[in-house]
Parts: structure tokens; sequence; C-alpha cells
């Protein structure tokens, strides 16, 4: 596959400058980077094919189910144009009523140094789960995307600690192997889906 992450660091100054706008785009623009900056390490620091051992995908594997997660969330929100700002309020919303559940643990420390929430964010809606995001998008061939989820189930494995040794053991009674994902080739695909995105707001003028 062409490299299509050089491409999108060849893009930096362009990701930078819709990161510095609200909205959507501003929300793209700084996912990108934070992507950039996350994958660009896994690539320069870890094996991050399938030949990767047990130590090195406890690391990989829990920093990618991170840049999944808003890949899903940026492929979603820029599917179609015309419900760009209506999903993007959307998941506002899901973090301010996430953000009110947080401020309302009575054990939270230095409440009195975090921002307020305003009470009507309890009645918000909660943000979609990862598969149904997944099966109302297409990628840029116009394929659905829930085939996807099982990448994100195996990352959660690792992110949660549940994939330990000690744990296939005693619920297989042995070793049992758990599947490594070619996470560069992952990167790869992110990067490219993040270009399509750069390239439509390019020719929507809003780049």
């Amino acid at each position: 596959m062409q490299d299509y992450f050089e491409q999108l660091e060849n893009e930096l100054e362009a990701i930078k400058q819709l990161g510095s706008r609200s909205g959507a785009n501003g929300f793209f623009g700084q996912e990108a980077l934070r992507f950039y900056s996350i994958a660009g390490t896994l690539l320069k620091s870890f094996s991050c094919d399938k030949d990767a051992d047990v130590d090195e995908r406890y690391i990989t594997h829990i920093l990618s189910r991170s840049i999944l997660e808003n890949y899903f969330w940026v492929i979603y929100l820029f599917d179609d144009p015309a419900q760009t700002a209506s999903r993007y309020a959307g998941l506002v919303d899901a973090f301010k009523l996430d953000y009110h559940k947080l401020l309302n643990e009575p054990l939270l420390p230095h409440k009195d140094k975090l921002e307020s929430s305003d009470p009507s964010w309890s009645s918000l809606n909660r943000a979609m789960g990862v598969n149904s995001v997944l099966a109302q998008v297409k990628n840029d061939y116009g394929d659905r995307l829930n085939y996807l989820y099982f990448i994100y189930r195996i990352t959660s494995f690792d992110t949660h600690g549940k994939s330990l040794d000690a744990i296939f053991q005693e619920a297989f009674g042995k070793q049992v192997n758990f599947p490594v994902l070619d996470i560069g080739y992952a990167i790869k695909l992110i990067a490219k889906q993040y270009m399509v995105t750069l390239d439509q707001l390019r020719n929507a003028g809003e780049i």
C-alpha cells in the first residue's frame, strides 16, 4: 500500500490550521495531529506487524484502540457532509453528559478547580456505541465498515488487561494463541482515510 502516513506528514500545516478552528473541522484537525503523534511513535519504537511479541502488543494494541475509536468517529462525522454539523453536535452532547456524570462522582477531588457543568446536561443523549457508528458509515470505496469492529474488540481485550496468559490458562486449561494485529497496516488505512477527508474539505473550499 502506498505510504499514506508520509503523505499525511506532508499535510501537517493544513492539519494544524484545521485544528485551530471550531466545530467538526477543528475536531478532525486535532485528532489527525494526535493520530500522527501516536502512530509515529508506534512506527518508530515498536514492531507493528504480526511478528510483534506479547510485551509490544500490550503497548501497540492499547494505543491503537485510542486512535481507532476517533478514526471511526471522524468517518461518521464526514460520511455525509449534510449531517456533519448535527452529528458533531451529538458528539459534543455525549461529552457534556459524560462530563456532568464525572462532576457528580462523590469522591472526585478538587471539584472547585474544575469547570462546572450545566444541570440540563444530565438529560442529554449518550454517544452511540462503536458498532452502531460503523454500521452507519462507508469508506471511500462505498463499503460498510462494521466489519472493522472485531479489530476494536481485540484491542479492547489488551486495553482492559483481559488477554493475560493467566486468564487464558484458567479459562481453557492450556496455553492458547491470541491475535496480534498488523498495526502498521491499520495505521496506513487510517492515514489514507484522513487524506480522503482532507481532500474532501479542500474540494469544499474549507482548506
